[in-house]
């Protein structure tokens, strides 16, 4: 099995990036809809009802971009620290022969 090298600044960029768009249709969907998102939401919390302990805020572009930043920089360390234990990992299982 040949190895493709991981670079993790590619896979911490990638994550962040991903990260950064699920952020904003996230940010646009609770603009656009903010009673059916919560709803929606409401659905992946088994027993939990986010009606219940949301409040309704401004929404500025202020408070976007700074949620939007720290996605990007949170996601990409998360990627960045993921692609080095990758091929940590993959050198380890390579020199005992295992891949």
């Amino acid at each position: 099995m040949e190895k493709t090298n991981a670079h993790p600044h590619l896979i911490g960029a990638a994550a962040g990036l991903t990260a950064g768009v699920v952020y904003t249709l996230c940010a646009t969907v609770i603009a656009l809809w903010p009673t059916q998102t919560l709803n929606f939401l409401n659905n992946w919390f088994h027993g939990i009802d986010l009606t219940k302990i949301a409040v309704s805020t401004q929404f500025t572009f202020g408070k976007f971009a700074a949620g939007l930043i720290g996605v990007l920089v949170t996601f990409y360390v998360i990627g960045l620290i993921y692609g080095i234990f990758y091929n940590m990992c993959y050198s380890h299982c390579e020199k005992r022969g295992w891949i």
